[in-house]
Order: C-alpha cells, then sequence, then structure tokens
C-alpha cells in the first residue's frame, strides 16, 4: 500500500462515529495486509524454458486453461448482489466443478466512484457474493482459498469515465494451485 493510499484510509477513519464502522475498517485493513503478506498482490507466474521443471510446467499449463476458461463478472454501480451478467458466474461454477483439482481465489473490486473505504468495503461484499454463489452452485468451499476485496485497486481500466468505471466493477476468479 503506498502512502497516498495509507494516508486516504487515515483521513477516513476519523469521521466514523460508531465503534462497529471503527471494527468493520480494521478487519478490512488488517485482510488487505495479510493478502499482501501472503502475496495475494503479485502471484507468481511461472516462465517457461527448456529448462523448466516438470511441476512449473504443469503449474503454468493449468494456470493458462484456468485463466482462458474463467470469466469476470460485472456489477452494476453501488451494487454487490445483482451482477450484469449471471451466465459467467454459471460457466465458472460449471467450468470448476469439471476441474475439481484446481483452488482459487475470489477477488471483488470496485470502482473509483465514492470513497476508498466505502469501495473496500463493496468490492469485499461482491467477492463473498460470488464466493457464495459458487459454492450454491456445488462448488466446494475448501477450493475457496480466500475471497478478498480490492476497492479500487488494480483497476483494468484508469480512466475516469462511465465505460471504465463499469470494467472496473467486477469479480474475478484468480488461479491458486492444483
Amino acid at each position: 500500500m503506498n502512502g497516498r493510499i495509507a494516508a486516504e484510509l487515515s483521513a477516513q477513519v476519523e469521521p466514523w462515529s460508531t465503534e462497529s464502522e471503527v471494527s468493520d475498517m480494521k478487519f478490512l485493513v488488517a485482510a488487505f495486509w495479510i493478502a499482501v503478506a501472503v502475496g495475494l498482490t503479485d502471484l507468481p507466474v511461472a516462465a517457461q524454458s527448456a529448462n523448466s521443471s516438470p511441476d512449473i510446467y504443469l503449474y503454468s499449463r493449468a494456470q493458462a486453461e484456468f485463466d482462458q476458461s474463467v470469466k469476470e463478472v460485472l456489477f452494476p454501480w453501488n451494487d454487490h448482489d445483482s451482477p450484469t451478467d449471471l451466465s459467467p458466474v454459471q460457466a465458472n461454477a460449471s467450468w470448476l466443478k469439471e476441474h475439481s483439482d484446481i483452488y482459487f481465489y475470489v477477488d471483488g473490486y470496485a470502482s473509483t466512484r465514492g470513497d476508498l473505504i466505502y469501495n473496500l468495503a463493496l468490492s469485499q461484499r461482491r467477492a463473498d457474493y460470488i464466493k457464495q454463489q459458487l459454492i450454491d452452485s456445488g462448488v466446494p468451499e475448501n477450493r475457496i482459498l480466500l475471497a478478498v476485496g480490492w476497492g479500487q485497486l488494480y483497476p483494468v481500466c484508469p480512466e475516469e469515465n462511465d465505460e471504465c468505471w463499469s470494467k472496473n466493477r467486477r469479480v474475478r476468479l484468480t488461479y491458486g494451485h492444483q
């Protein structure tokens, strides 16, 4: 987390009045730092070469298949439980049930509209919602390594307009391991 984001987080704690809101914010910040500590912000991508070990080759082939097969789920503005289209959720669940040896993360994101803390909580609710949809569709919960909301971090489109905001309101599944 860079200094600007840390300063925004600190500044936004002050106006909160209830103990519950402060507790929720502390949990989200702690979850973020745990995710950073375990390396979720920089998942390894195995480079293949003639000298690659078979394990690395299998890992990257499985990850490539995962990345090509699973789809992002987009959300309307300020919403966490009504994706714009449910078909990616159903397609992801079907693919994951067919590939029962793959473990994965559920990553939620938000656009830059709204304040930092609110978007962090909203993206977590989105990740939790999709996690529950996958479980309800028959994907075993133990295969979901972590559901985490990243807020407005890691935008797929950095511009400040409706088209980019809509692309950034998403949940994406990230390959964990086999």
